[in-house]
């Protein structure tokens, strides 16, 4: 592939290979060592925890070194894909294990991070698998948490002095010393502002006992906070670590001056188009659904060569290049003239204004509004990371339960009880004991773990939003209930518009796929409604 320019196709096969071995020179062992001692859970399990909350578990592969037995009795012991190759040579081993699981790109993962950011390792895959770069990385998250994927072409392709020693054990090495060659993108985490001097400050990977000492100290304090169900510890992210690292500083000075080896490299060849902040409502106010697709949306912009932003308020005007609001009708307390501002599903008074982009139907699009401009996962329309086979169903109702409080949950699951015994209802509070038998509960899932839930269930009841439309977009049968009367109006209009049924506290709804489907290229659409908009100095266009 010497000189050849790259190919860029879609997608079509995606797997996690983590590569680990046992014979590391510095803490032997380490990747089967338990942590924290006496717990059970070696490095390995938690990293895989994490791994299937982004991927089917058929997804994720372990590059081990032949001859390695400890990894192979511990992984067949597991019931864990793997794949023995070269000790020393582990770019040819990366190479193997694409050629023999048909691998097109590649989440690159080591055994010896057992904290892993689930939801930025989500974003990681779901953007990469819509946009068009050869490499792609989280950029400002503590080491060890995050990953990075690129295509097999980039790995296979040789630089014309040949492929040195160096690039044999660090596999993406070559990719990132030729960004003339590649298109790498990568995006700033999703964190709070000011945050990039303490991450450079964490280390969450294990080298040494004192790295190892560290995260046992996090697992056995702050971490317990999180929760007391079996799987708690394998859900928090850099932003709890961030928290902790305020509250505990003292855990993360054991290991902060433990030397890490870095290779000195050339910066991306980025083209930038111009910068574009997002003004984005937190899922506590809008709906963790809401967050998500706005979260890709920010994720999807460095693929088209844009620099993003997240903000927390209003920016000057003339600060962007262009501003996305997808904060509902959120009251605009500046003009703008020089930054061009794009509204998000916003019925406000600067819809007339400002060009708006309409997500969801809504009362006041009418009938003009497009169903093909809802954002689906790319989970949902990509064929790189789906299962192999259908899915089974294993719940007649998915229920949506969001944010809400006990008593609504209480008198929710009064309706679900009678109407099913075999119901999965994730969100507000936990089933009361004389429900526990027929409800299924979960606070919260990742994003894979709920589309696969919602794949293996017969029907869908929740509130308007965005669930209710991946649902409608599986053609699973759905129905809402309202949970305030904005609610209730959406859903009157959506029986209306598309023949969605709605219940009350009173009556159970039957269930139907509707009239109207949701299309598979929202983002597609709204990323080139973006680049038109915001690059286009004559543009005056409202949406039609």
């Amino acid at each position: 592939m010497n000189g050849t320019p790259l190919t860029r196709s879609p997608i079509r096969s995606l797997y996690a290979f983590v590569q680990a071995r046992t014979g590391s020179s510095r803490f032997p062992n380490k990747v089967l060592t338990e942590l924290p001692a006496g717990s059970g859970t070696v490095l390995l399990d938690h990293v895989h925890h994490r791994l299937v909350q982004v991927l089917p578990e058929s997804r994720i592969v372990y590059l081990i070194p032949e001859g390695d037995s400890a990894l192979e009795d511990f992984l067949s012991a597991r019931g864990r894909r793997f794949f023995s190759g070269s000790l020393e040579d582990v770019r040819a081993r990366y190479i193997s294990a694409a050629k023999t699981f048909g691998a097109d790109a590649i989440l690159r993962l080591t055994g010896d991070n057992p904290f892993y950011d689930v939801k930025h390792l989500s974003l990681l895959v779901f953007s990469f698998l819509e946009g068009g770069a050869d490499l792609s990385y989280f950029s400002g998250l503590p080491l060890g948490t995050g990953g990075e994927i690129f295509r097999t072409q980039a790995l296979l392709w040789e630089p014309p002095e040949g492929i040195k020693e160096r690039h044999r054990e660090h596999v993406s090495l070559h990719i990132k010393e030729t960004p003339e060659k590649f298109r790498i993108r990568p995006i700033t985490a999703i964190l709070p502002p000011g945050s990039s001097e303490i991450v450079s400050q964490l280390r969450m990977t294990i080298d040494t006992k004192e790295d190892y000492t560290a995260l046992e100290k996090l697992l056995n304090g702050p971490a317990k906070r999180i929760g007391t169900s079996a799987d708690a510890v394998f859900r928090f992210g850099a932003e709890e670590l961030l928290s902790w690292q305020a509250e505990f500083p003292e855990i993360f000075q054991i290991n902060r001056d433990v030397p890490q080896i870095r290779f000195p490299l050339p910066s991306p060849v980025l083209k930038s188009k111009g910068r574009i902040g997002l003004l984005i409502a937190g899922a506590k106010k809008f709906g963790s659904g809401h967050e998500a697709r706005s979260h890709l949306l920010y994720s999807l912009l460095p693929q088209r060569d844009w620099e993003t932003s997240l903000l927390q308020e209003p920016p000057e005007d003339g600060e962007f290049a262009g501003l996305i609001v997808d904060y509902r009708d959120l009251k605009m307390i500046r003009s703008y003239k020089k930054t061009k501002v794009l509204l998000l599903d916003h019925f406000g008074p600067e819809r007339m204004q400002y060009p708006h982009w309409d997500l969801l139907p809504h009362p006041l699009s009418g009938s003009s509004f497009d169903w093909e401009n809802i954002l689906i996962s790319p989970y949902l329309t990509q064929d790189g990371i789906g299962q192999e086979k259908e899915s089974e169903k294993c719940w007649e109702i998915f229920c949506y339960a969001g944010a809400l409080d006990g008593d609504t949950c209480d008198k929710l699951d009064d309706s679900l009880a009678q109407r099913s015994s075999s119901v999965f209802r994730v969100g507000g509070t936990p089933p009361k004991d004389r429900h526990s038998t027929k409800i299924g509960y979960s606070r919260r899932l990742s994003s894979m773990e709920y589309l696969e839930t919602l794949k293996k269930s017969e029907n869908f009841y929740g509130y308007f939003g965005q669930s209710l439309f991946e649902a409608l977009y599986l053609r699973i049968p759905s129905a809402t209930f309202p949970i305030s009367p904005v609610h209730k109006t959406l859903s009157e209009y959506l029986w209306k518009e598309a023949e969605i049924p709605y219940g009350n506290a009173d009556s159970f709804p039957s269930f139907s796929v509707g009239t109207r489907r949701p299309g598979a290229k929202g983002y597609d659409r709204i990323l080139e409604y973006i680049d038109i908009l915001f690059q286009n100095s004559f543009f005056l266009g409202i949406q039609k």
